[in-house]
Order: C-alpha cells, then sequence, then structure tokens
C-alpha cells in the first residue's frame, strides 16, 4: 500500500519532533527517503492478523539499520532489520513481523552502523506493506507457488505494467455524505453498496469490484447479459434490437424485437454460460443473418431501415476494419503482434502541440502496415482518415458509432497517400499472374472480394484502364508518380489507378 503520501518526517537533531513536513514535498513519486538517524511516523496501520512486512527499497551504503517502533519514538521496538548489502537498484524484501492485535501509528528509524556522515547515505522506500503470512504452509505444493508469487512481486514487468488494485481495507478512507453537496460539511459514514431498486447484493460477496462484478453477472440480473446480447447483435447486423446501446432503458428506444432479445439473453447468461463464441455464433447461423442482402422496391417501401429483419444487412465497415482491408487486399498487412503503437502515413501539419513541442514521426517498416487498432491516437489530433470514416476523438465517452456516408470518405479511399500506397502493391499482385490485363483485372477482383468478375464490371473496368493508360502513355512524370518507381512503365501505373478504384468499390467498404 502506497502510504508514503501521507507520512510525515521530523528532524531528529535534538531528538524532539520539529520540522514537520509532508514527505512528498521533498521526493519524487512520494518515495520515502531517511538520511541517518532520520525518523517517520505512519499513522493508523491495522497490526492484526499481520505477520510479514514487504518492503521495496534502495540503500547507498552498507551497514544501515531500519528499526520499527510501536506508537512512540521511542516505543517498544517490534522489528530491527538489517540492511547489509548496498544495492543500487531497486529490492523487494520479506521479513516476519511480530503479530500486535489493533491499530497502531509505527514510528521508523534508520541509522548505519558503519557510515557515519548522514551526506553520504540514504535508505529510500518505494513502498511497503504489512500483510499476513502468504497461505498452505507445510502443504506439498507450497514452495513452489510461494516461489511463483515471489517472481511475480519482484518481475521488470511490474514497471510498464501497472495493475490496478484494491487497497487493504486498512487503508481505505471513509467516505461521508456531503451535506448539501459541501465536501466540507460531511455528513453520515457511507460504504460500497449497490441500489436498493435492483437485485440484492450477492450473499457474502465482498464489498469490492469483485463483489460487484459478481452482482452483475447474478442470475438475478439480467441487464448485462441484455445489454451485451444487443452490442454484440449491432456489430453484426448494423444496429441493436434496441438501437439506442447508450441507453438500454426507460429513456431509450424500445427493442423492435423484445423476445427475441429476451431469450438470446437468457441463453447467453444459463445455457452459454457467458460464452460470446457460442452467441455469435447462434447469431450467424441463424437464417435472418444468412439471407441476402438484396433489396425490393416492396422492402423499401415497407421497411427501409430493416427492422422486420426481411433482409441480411448491408453494413459499412468500421473505419479501422476500411483501413485493415485495404491493407490485407494490397498484401502489406503486418502479422506483427502487441507492442507500443505506431505512427502510420499523415498529413504534415495534424499535429500542433505548442505545449511540449511532439512531433509525428512517421513509422518505419512493417509498423507502418500494422493493423488499425496499434495507430497512435492523440485525443486533441485524431487519425484524419479514420474520423473521416466515423471513428471518435475520444475527447467524450461514446458507446456507439453513427455511420455516415459523405464524399469525404470517397476522397481518403482515393487519394490518402496510405490508400495510394495501398493500391499500387494491390497492383503488383495482380500482376505477379503475369497474364492478359483481364485476368489481372479478374484476380484483382476476386482478392478484394472472393468472388468471379461478372462480364459488365470487368469490361467497365477494362474500358477504364484503357482510358487511363492512353492518357499516361504521354506523361512520364505520372507514371513514376503513381507507380513509385522511376522506370515504371505506363501499364503499371494504369492498373494502380484502376487497383485503387476496386479498394474503392461500395462492394469492398460494405459488408454485403
Amino acid at each position: 500500500n502506497e502510504v508514503a503520501t501521507f507520512v510525515k518526517t521530523w528532524q531528529p537533531a535534538t531528538n524532539a519532533l520539529q520540522g514537520e513536513q509532508l514527505v512528498r514535498s521533498n521526493l519524487t513519486n512520494a518515495d520515502l527517503l531517511f538520511h541517518i538517524n532520520g525518523q517517520c511516523r505512519v499513522k493508523h496501520i491495522e497490526l492484526t492478523g499481520k505477520q510479514e512486512f514487504i518492503f521495496r527499497h534502495l540503500n547507498y551504503e552498507k551497514g544501515g539499520i531500519l528499526t520499527i517502533r510501536l506508537d512512540k519514538p521511542d516505543g517498544l521496538v517490534l522489528k530491527t532489520i538489517e540492511l547489509n548489502k548496498k544495492t543500487d537498484k531497486w529490492t523487494i524484501r520479506t521479513v516476519d513481523f511480530p503479530q500486535q492485535a489493533g491499530v497502531h501509528d509505527l514510528f521508523f528509524t534508520y541509522t548505519n552502523t558503519i557510515v557515519k556522515n548522514r551526506d553520504t547515505d540514504c535508505l529510500v522506500l518505494d513502498w511497503f506493506s504489512f500483510d499476513s503470512s502468504f497461505p498452505g504452509k507445510g502443504r506439498p505444493d507450497y514452495e513452489k507457488i510461494h516461489h511463483q508469487y515471489t517472481a511475480l512481486l519482484t518481475t521488470e514487468m511490474a514497471k510498464t505494467t501497472p495493475i490496478m488494485m484494491e487497497n487493504h481495507p486498512d487503508m481505505q478512507r471513509s467516505t461521508h455524505v456531503f451535506e448539501r453537496g459541501n465536501w466540507r460539511a460531511k455528513g453520515k459514514e457511507v460504504t460500497a453498496d449497490v441500489p436498493a431498486s435492483l437485485n440484492a447484493f450477492p450473499e457474502g460477496a465482498p464489498r469490492n469490484r469483485l463483489g460487484l462484478a459478481q452482482w452483475m453477472t447474478s442470475e438475478d440480473n439480467p441487464l448485462v447479459s441484455r445489454a451485451m446480447v444487443n452490442r454484440i447483435w449491432e456489430q453484426l447486423f448494423g444496429t441493436g434490437l434496441a438501437e439506442t446501446l447508450e441507453d438500454l432503458g426507460t429513456q431509450g428506444l424500445q427493442p423492435t424485437h423484445r423476445e427475441l432479445l429476451d431469450y438470446l439473453a437468457w441463453n447467453f447468461m444459463h445455457d452459454w454460460k457467458w460464452s460470446t463464441k457460442a452467441l455469435i455464433k447462434e447469431m450467424v447461423m441463424s437464417a435472418t443473418y444468412r439471407q441476402s442482402s438484396k433489396v425490393t422496391a416492396e422492402m423499401l417501401s415497407k421497411d427501409a431501415a430493416n427492422k422486420f429483419y426481411a433482409r441480411a444487412p448491408r453494413v459499412r465497415l468500421s473505419a479501422e476494419q476500411v483501413r485493415d482491408q485495404g491493407l490485407a487486399v494490397s498484401g502489406l498487412l503486418s502479422e506483427k503482434m502487441f507492442g507500443p503503437s505506431v505512427m502510420p502515413f499523415q498529413p504534415d501539419g495534424i499535429w500542433h502541440s505548442p505545449y511540449n513541442g511532439s512531433h509525428w514521426k512517421r513509422s518505419s517498416g512493417e509498423d507502418q502496415h500494422r493493423r488499425a487498432l496499434y495507430t497512435f491516437w492523440k485525443r486533441t489530433a485524431p487519425y484524419p482518415a479514420m474520423i473521416s470514416f466515423d471513428g471518435v476523438a475520444r475527447e467524450v465517452c461514446v458507446s456507439r458509432r453513427i455511420r455516415t456516408n459523405t464524399p469525404l470518405q470517397a476522397l481518403v479511399t482515393l487519394n490518402d497517400s496510405a490508400y495510394v500506397e495501398m493500391a499500387r502493391h494491390f497492383a503488383y499482385r495482380m500482376k505477379e499472374s503475369n497474364s492478359s490485363v483481364e485476368e489481372q483485372l479478374r484476380n484483382g477482383y476476386h482478392l478484394a472480394l472472393g468472388l468471379d468478375i461478372s462480364k459488365e464490371k470487368l469490361t467497365i473496368l477494362k474500358d477504364f484502364y484503357d482510358s487511363e493508360l492512353k492518357k499516361l502513355k504521354g506523361d512520364s512524370d505520372s507514371v513514376h508518380k503513381i507507380s513509385a518507381d522511376p522506370n515504371g512503365d505506363p501499364e503499371t501505373a494504369a492498373l494502380v489507378v484502376v487497383a485503387n478504384v476496386i479498394l474503392n468499390l461500395d462492394e469492398v467498404i460494405t459488408k454485403n
């Protein structure tokens, strides 16, 4: 538990408590620092059932001694810890601690039996905790599990992978009702609970985040299951059974198919045991989802929004999916997993950071072709290509994205340098067959859509290719720019333009 924020220190020159000040005013990251003969007090520590003292420390010289006293600077000595080794990096240590009962103030004193100069030695405590002993002592697997626990506690990954943990009940602050909203006028003390109008808290559940999760997923609470089903339905069908994902209740729109939502939610909780895989399988295997998305004039007149699901959904891909699909079709998509965010192509001038002067530094190699999930996202300057496809700025929390259809989206897929690069590589992929132009176009259409191209569409693409080739044969500068090759030929440049058109087709960026 990080108690250093609340610790107070005293200058020990006259062996009296004086010069009181907060530790964090002197130290970085609220570390607790002791010079030789330094003292501090830690207030209100629950010691009942505590048999171990765990601390993470640095000590600059050998011969250090940390003494812990009870209730007073000269009180009963509870523990004397010898720091015989000089440590130049953070070290976690566990020592036995004598059991005491009740809540006490503890006084820490640091001395050194070898070094006498106060300015050359110090002890730094990064964090410390009083805990019960590791359970299971005497069992056959105790040593193995205790070793794993110690390894997790001391791993270097803890520096870069923060994990939220509940404060021990001893260290949790008291919470009061603010009278008339005034934080200085504290009313009665309150504890964690759930609204009385909803289902009761599970019997025996702890009053923390674990207990809250148990309450939310209790069979007496259908809300979480219904919300999950509604959200996954929206991902597959484009619109939730209750359209207002952000307000699944009396203030939002009513479900179009109440019984279906109830049926799926009940099965999701009871039969499928919260398995999203089973839920998705049930949805995509249904006759409703497996219909054709073709629409007739009669369907449009009766149900333009497809609320009655007389046809399959037809949904424009999300901003991230449009980018990832273009990369995948062109053969550029990196399969590299995990790691820090990356910075793919972005036009100059998007970032203006007067506070820290940071700049968008384009990633190199395959990092610039990683999935959109890894794209660096600055809250005040989001990635522009994704914003055009209804990505969110993340300045506020958004429960669902509202899809739009604007000319800006076509301008992105036709002119954005990232998509031009995709089209270029897509064209080279189409040419790998070393066949006729018609075969290259067939190959490209199949790569993009997984379908064989019709004769009518092939004719349109071939005519467009011929017209572009005719223009480019007399324009070597454009050929070199389009193909990104000083030795490029007009045929390849024309195929790049056609590949760009294929990636921009409504069929490619829309799920049918």
